[in-house]
């Protein structure tokens, strides 16, 4: 799956710990050199002398959005707990094919059946 731009600067800025992560890597072995601190270092950042820096604000705001798609992305892909419709549900089937299928639909999507003879539970 290929992130696009947007996607991958979200992703980006999961990576940092905090705003203070952040700043620190915009600066460079240069920067501490000549200014001998880092925390003036990290203020010329957070003021935009070294280009196009978020906020704060911005910061925690992107931080968090990043963080809460990841987790829907996760959940959605990953989650057993989540509510799954069945393929059969509210369908009148006649055919007896069909109906034993339908019969066995929730157990092989859950996991608790892996072929028709056998029952397995699935420990997550």
């Amino acid at each position: 799956m290929e992130l696009n731009t947007a996607e991958r600067f979200y992703d980006f800025l999961t990576n940092f710990k905090d705003y203070q992560d952040y700043l620190d890597s915009k600066i460079t072995p240069t920067d501490l050199f000549y200014l001998k601190s880092r925390e003036l270092a990290r203020e010329l950042v957070e003021h935009s002398h070294k280009g196009m820096i978020l906020s704060r604000e911005e910061f925690e705001e992107r931080k968090a959005a990043a963080e809460a798609a990841k987790t829907e992305q996760s959940s959605v892909f990953y989650s057993r707990s989540r509510p799954k419709t069945l393929a059969s549900a509210g369908k009148e089937l006649k055919d007896n094919f069909l109906k034993a299928l339908a019969e066995r639909e929730e157990a092989n999507r859950t996991g608790k059946m892996t072929d028709g003879n056998k029952i397995h539970t699935v420990s997550s």
